[in-house]
């Protein structure tokens, strides 16, 4: 009911938001409608993480009539809810966000840093690709260690690597967290070549690993 709301009257310029504290799960929802192009997920990714707000859940979709729809849910660096006072500047910034007036991969350089007492916990990193598990898309999924920026740098690696993200499954389990990302790439095939997928698992690992380091510097 809510992406219909938010799809109703929505012209390709337009960027729908809706934000609410979820009690039950003790989080803020954060759901957006918006034209789909690439690197969506990518840009409403780096919008959350430059607000400092930590991803426990995620999903989305692209319809096919050419708009996307997302919904995150969002905990402040305290873990808690964003409270009501605080929720103007949070959609101000993916405002400016997604018109480009920040660039999230130079702002975000000081903001994703792990707290000391985190920062001794080791999750093993796990990238496996799928061309099973759905008739049309490539099912990519990262198990690691979660940290502040981890989902715009996933997402940012993908886009840049002209993989087409058409819907996202994020799942964190404390210090661990599971992203799945239904993906094809720029011709709208699987991802079949094992050079491909070398190629790409490399490059996520890369931007695991440098994220990593400057989540602790």
């Amino acid at each position: 009911m809510i992406f219909a709301r938010l799809l109703r009257d929505l012209s390709e310029n337009d960027v729908a938001i809706d934000l609410d504290v979820d009690e039950d799960r003790d989080v803020t929802r954060a759901c957006f409608a918006l034209a789909d192009h690439p690197g969506i997920v990518s840009r409403l990714a780096g919008a959350l993480a430059l607000v400092g707000a930590n991803v426990v859940d995620a999903r989305t979709y692209t319809s096919k009539d050419g708009f996307a729809t997302a919904a995150f849910w969002i905990q402040d660096a305290d873990g808690h809810p964003y409270e009501s006072a605080r929720l103007p500047r949070l959609r101000q910034m993916i405002h400016k966000t997604l018109r480009g007036d920040v660039v999230a991969r130079d702002a975000i350089k000081d903001r994703d840093k792990i707290n000391k007492r985190e920062r001794a916990f080791r999750v093993p990193t796990h990238i496996t690709f799928d061309n099973d598990g759905s008739e049309i898309y490539t099912i990519i999924e990262v198990d690691t260690r979660d940290r502040p920026g981890l989902l715009y740098d996933l997402t940012r690696t993908l886009a840049n690597g002209n993989v087409y993200i058409n819907s996202a499954v994020i799942a964190t389990y404390g210090e661990q967290v599971v992203d799945t990302f239904y993906v094809k790439d720029m011709f709208g095939l699987k991802f079949y070549s094992d050079s491909k997928q070398k190629t790409l698992e490399k490059k996520l690992r890369d931007a695991i690993t440098q994220g990593a380091e400057r989540a602790k510097a």
